[in-house]
């Protein structure tokens, strides 16, 4: 075969593609070029059309947004809408009342305007508080929208405040005018009593159809409320239980303490003495144990006392004061609020009833001026502690009942502190009186039974009659459980033994014997003169009574010893040192120290039976010029001294027997015999006189084995 040429036809169908494809790629370029030139001219028009896309896509996103807010507000202002038919009533609440012909609120009449008053105000509330839940108060629509409720809401408040105050004293004068509720001099204290509880309950029930119109005002405006419970409260003190009213029903009690009032208070020195050796304890005459009048106390407490409860319960539930739900501080605040608006309520209650407990007041408008009966106001005290007890809660109800009762026990506890107050200063100027030490002889020498000691037990005899005046027979105060009480008393008492220990220590005093005197024989007074009183006192006195034992005890112990050493000082000073040498040499040596015949001669010249007996008998004449007789002490401190004798006499006789074989004559009990005769003709004189007050002691096998301890 021979080699294809160049110019066959493959050959030339094969240049001719070639040069098809060189002109293709020459076009291709060409249009590459073109549209390159095109693109540029068209870049401008491209971009354009970019951000018109963009531009449009945001705004169908802001249209979106806006809808959605659109729909979002218009939600929150329909919730912010007031219907209609209530916003008129929120523009003029008064406008839908009932009036009568003279203009007045027709109380009957207006219950359904009432209602539509407490709808109206709670739609507003609603409105107001769903922007708090929901927001949008950054929204001016809202703001602007919530500004108009409020302005709303405040002209609605003051338009409301004044309906029901003038609601309030629309029904105050009703009542009062009513024939039901005037009072008149004749009544008795039960009937204005009674008018006065009734025109309370009518007065109180006829505010509760318009309790609605104060929750809303409770809701939209509590700054409000203050004013108008001042008003309430000034319409109660002047209409309902007004000073009129008040001076009637107290001037109309059995013992008009409230317009006069005789004090049975005395000074302590203005009692009568007391003695321990006569029929009486006490010799009183009328004008130092007058009895107090406590009839109008009682009276007072029972009937008016639920007035006084019943009103706090009303204005804690009119005006919201006993929320359950609020804290320790906010119950706190709630019942200040109460008792201020209370108390100003029942002012002239107060007033009167301080007076009846004789507390003492400054000069009023009509220029009256109580004087304070102490007394009186001690035995208030105890009927007003003693009214406490029924009003304490003790079911724990809470609420409006406990604050009600609370609040009546805030105003015995207010009056029981300005009669203990009043007392206390009593006391206060009678323990200075007491530590003056009346009557006290600078040396002490026969000082008898000091006058505040002897005038002490005849005021607590006082103070048990005023006590039980006017209560049944069984009754008996219980003063120890009364702390004020109790403490004021014993502190008397305690001024008692101060003013004793004084007299006692201060330099003039003889030391020898009147001083131990006056403490024994003051001591054991008035641990008798209580004792006597009965258990009550005993109790109510039984620390002091405890010190007055000792106090009686060691100082007769110091008496007696210092009477026996003073007679027989021969033989004390005598058988004293036989004891020593004994208790150094023993028993077999005392005569080489002690000769036998200087023992007995001794013996035979101080203790024989002549010069016992009238040794014996200078005792006890001194003993009985010593001791006064109103203390009723000589039978009890000679028995002691009988006692402490056969003491003495029988270790000395026990001594003369160890050391000398030498027995005493008389012995130890022929000295208790001589001793117990020597007393035995004053005994029978006492006796014949007039029964003694005094206990005795009882003895073991025929000796006198009592101490005046014991007594004591």
């Amino acid at each position: 075969t021979t080699a294809p040429t160049r110019d066959s036809v493959d050959a030339l169908s094969l240049a001719t593609l070639f040069t098809m494809l060189d002109q293709l790629d020459e076009e291709l370029e060409k249009m590459e070029g073109w549209l390159e030139d095109k693109a540029a001219a068209v870049k401008p028009l491209t971009d354009d059309c970019r951000d018109i896309e963009e531009e449009n896509r945001q705004l169908e996103q802001q249209w979106k947004s806006y809808e959605t807010l659109g729909s979002e507000l218009k939600r929150l202002l329909s919730g912010l809408e007031v219907p209609k038919h209530l916003e008129r009533v929120l523009s003029n609440p008064g406008s839908i009342l009932s009036y009568d012909p003279s203009g007045s609120i027709d109380v009957e009449r207006s219950e359904d305007g009432v209602e539509l008053i407490h709808e109206a105000g709670q739609a507003l509330k609603a409105a107001m508080d769903r922007v708090t839940q929901e927001g949008g108060m950054h929204l001016s629509a809202v703001s602007d929208r919530v500004k108009g409720l409020a302005t709303m809401a405040r002209m609605f408040c003051s338009a409301l405040a004044q309906i029901v105050v003038t609601v309030m004293e629309q029904l105050a004068a009703d009542v009062s005018n009513s024939e039901q509720g005037k009072v008149s001099k004749s009544d008795l204290h039960t009937v204005v009593a009674k008018k006065i509880r009734d025109t309370q309950r009518r007065y109180q029930s006829s505010l509760l159809s318009y309790i609605k119109l104060i929750e809303v005002l409770a809701l939209l405006k509590p700054s409000i409320l203050p004013a108008i419970r001042d008003a309430y409260s000034e319409l109660v003190a002047e209409v309902i239980m007004n000073k009129k009213r008040m001076k009637g029903y107290f001037s109309t009690l059995p013992g008009k303490t409230s317009k006069m009032m005789e004090s049975v208070t005395n000074d302590l020195k203005e009692y009568s003495a007391v003695t321990l050796r006569s029929d009486k304890t006490a010799e009183v005459g009328p004008a130092t144990m007058k009895p107090v009048n406590m009839q109008d106390i009682q009276s007072a407490l029972s009937e008016m006392l639920p007035v006084i409860a019943r009103e706090a319960y009303f204005t804690a539930a009119l005006f919201g004061l006993s929320s359950r739900h609020a804290d320790g501080r906010e119950k706190k605040r709630n019942f200040e609020s109460a008792k201020r608006s209370v108390d100003h309520s029942s002012q002239y209650f107060r007033y009167y009833m301080s007076r009846i407990c004789g507390i003492a007041s400054d000069a009023d408008a009509e220029g009256k001026k109580v004087s304070g009966d102490p007394m009186l106001s001690l035995v208030a005290s105890i009927h007003l502690n003693e009214a406490m007890d029924g009003y304490i809660d003790r079911q724990k109800k809470g609420g409006d009942h406990s604050l009600s009762l609370a609040y009546v026990r805030a105003t015995i506890l207010d009056l029981r502190k300005k009669v203990d107050r009043q007392w206390a200063a009593w006391v206060d100027d009678q323990i200075k009186w007491i530590k003056s030490n009346p009557g006290v002889p600078p040396n002490g020498k026969r000082a008898g039974i000091f006058t505040s000691f002897a005038r002490f037990p005849c005021y607590l005899d006082h103070v048990m009659t005023c006590c039980k005046s006017g209560r049944t027979q069984e009754y008996t105060p219980k003063l120890a459980k009364i702390k004020v009480v109790s403490y004021y008393l014993q502190k008397m008492a305690g001024a008692l033994f101060s003013s004793l220990q004084q007299c006692a220590e201060r330099e003039t005093t003889d030391k020898q014997y009147a001083a131990n005197v006056m403490r024994m024989e003051n001591s054991y007074f008035f641990t008798q003169s209580v004792k006597q009183r009965g258990p009550e006192m005993t109790t109510l006195f039984a620390k002091q009574i405890t010190a007055a034992s000792s106090i009686c005890k060691q100082s007769t112990d110091a008496y007696l010893g210092w009477m026996i050493k003073r007679e027989f000082k021969a033989l004390h000073s005598l058988f004293s040192n036989i004891s020593r040498i004994r208790r150094d040499v023993g028993d077999a040596d005392v005569p080489i120290h002690v000769p036998r015949a200087t023992f007995v001669k001794t013996l035979q010249k101080e203790s024989n039976r002549d010069v016992m007996k009238e040794k014996i008998g200078i005792i006890y004449a001194r003993m009985e010029k010593h001791l006064s007789e109103a203390g009723g002490l000589l039978p009890v401190a000679w028995k002691a001294l009988v006692k402490v004798l056969y003491e003495w006499f029988g270790r000395w006789e026990k001594l003369s027997t160890q050391c000398y074989k030498f027995g005493l004559e008389p012995s130890a009990v022929d000295v208790v015999r001589i001793a117990k005769a020597a007393g035995g003709s004053a005994t029978r004189a006492a006796r014949e006189k007039g029964p003694s007050n005094t206990v005795n002691i009882k003895n073991n096998s025929g000796r006198d084995r009592g101490r005046v301890g014991a007594e004591c």
